[in-house]
């Protein structure tokens, strides 16, 4: 669940880092990058799409999120998960649970949209392999050798300078698929308790306090 995690908030943030530069792709990035961060806050409506054709298997997920600054809130997978910038709430309704928990550094590295990171902290080298009426398909590959990806599909509208797809290739067959359906300023502000369980909202769930 945690590198799924990860690569939503990697596409739905917009944000990567880069080794090798292929000049064209990094200019298309970028100001997908800079479109991104003009927004103060981001509301996100997503389907994620988990498949392993060697198995026929194809699983679609609706989800949505909201990001301000380096916190979030994503809705996917009957899970909700929610970061204040300091502490990571994970609600689950079917099982009345919640788990609370501080981030490691590895984790809070990853799971800040509002820096430069990627997969694990794997760098990437970027190749821009088709634009085409308007569509630049970018693909990053790790740098070393990952253990769980072969590479990373970007799908990028150049006239709009948005990411409308991300993928992630498995090197066991089971690749991840995240299509941004609609991203916009949300409509009221969004304050440091909207990225934090209610626990008040919600008595009959069982509080799992695990820092």
């Amino acid at each position: 669940m945690k590198y799924i995690l990860t690569l939503m908030i990697l596409a739905l943030s917009g944000t990567f880092l880069f080794a090798q530069t292929d000049s064209k792709a990094k200019t298309i990035l970028n100001k997908a990058v800079e479109h991104i961060k003009s927004y103060p806050a981001l509301e996100i409506t997503f389907d994620l799409t988990m498949i392993n054709k060697a198995e026929n298997i194809k699983e679609n997920h609706h989800g949505k999120a909201f990001m301000k600054d380096k916190m979030y809130k994503i809705d996917v997978m009957d899970v909700t998960n929610y970061f204040d910038g300091e502490v990571i709430y994970t609600y689950m309704p079917e099982s009345e649970e919640v788990n609370i928990k501080n981030p490691d550094n590895n984790e809070e590295e990853m799971l800040n949209p509002t820096i430069l990171f990627d997969i694990h902290n794997q760098k990437f080298n970027q190749k821009l392999v088709e634009e085409k009426d308007g569509k630049a398909y970018i693909e990053l590959t790790p740098k070393t050798a990952h253990k769980q990806i072969s590479k990373i599909g970007v799908w990028i509208n150049t006239k709009t300078n948005t990411v409308e797809k991300v993928t992630s290739f498995g090197k066991d067959g089971n690749d991840i698929e995240i299509s941004i359906k609609e991203l916009k300023k949300p409509a009221t502000e969004l304050d440091v308790k909207f990225f934090r369980f209610d626990k008040e909202a919600h008595p009959e769930v069982e509080v799992i306090d695990l820092r």
